[in-house]
């Protein structure tokens, strides 16, 4: 199996001399996409509907927890990264920790299946679909394996799957919504009387 995800990653990875435009494309999708995240998150909490809302902390709920499996299973089954063994080329900067599986890929794939899980399909296909160019320009650019990404997208649809679930269960979910909205309406009442943001 490692000799086949090698495999796979010199057939993605950069040449040693790849054009300027197809680094600057890889980096935006490798470093910059990321931070939509956050930004869709906090839209859909100001803006979206109740269910959007809902929607958007149990998305934020199972990213905490998807990152923290992540972790858990770096640190149990260390991974190094392509450079650490002198593979391929690499034009990103990352420190040498273990490489499986992707934080990045975890994070994007999770609030994908999340979503989708929270019947949001209509936001959570779009951004599934954003998590394979980010998983490619971070191979592409030497930083991960493919199995890396396989490794995120497994840990992804198992994290959003279980805290939909419980969240669901007994409305543990709409509970802690409401009391999240206690301090938010709080903080935000200029804004919400002048109907900039959603109460």
């Amino acid at each position: 199996m490692e000799q086949l995800n090698h495999t796979l990653f010199l057939l993605i990875n950069a040449s040693a001399h790849p054009t300027p435009e197809a680094l600057a494309v890889a980096n935006f999708l490798a470093e910059t996409l990321i931070y939509g995240v956050p930004l869709l998150l906090t839209a859909m909490w100001l803006w979206g509907t109740p269910k959007q809302r809902a929607a958007a902390l149990t998305a934020t709920m199972s990213i905490g927890f998807a990152l923290a499996c992540s972790q858990l299973i770096s640190a149990v089954w260390p991974h190094p990264r392509p450079f650490m063994i002198g593979l391929g080329n690499t034009f990103l900067d990352h420190q040498p920790d273990s490489s499986f599986p992707s934080d990045h890929a975890t994070v994007i794939f999770t609030l994908g299946f999340s979503l989708c899980f929270s019947s949001l399909r209509r936001f959570g296909i779009p951004v599934l679909l954003l998590g394979i160019p980010v998983g490619w320009a971070r191979v592409y650019l030497g930083v991960h394996f493919p199995f890396d990404m396989i490794g995120a997208l497994c840990v992804a649809v198992g994290s959003g799957w279980l805290v939909v679930r419980l969240l669901a269960n007994r409305q543990l979910g709409n509970r802690a919504l409401s009391v999240l909205e206690i301090p938010y309406r709080a903080v935000f009442a200029l804004p919400i009387a002048k109907g900039w943001v959603r109460r």
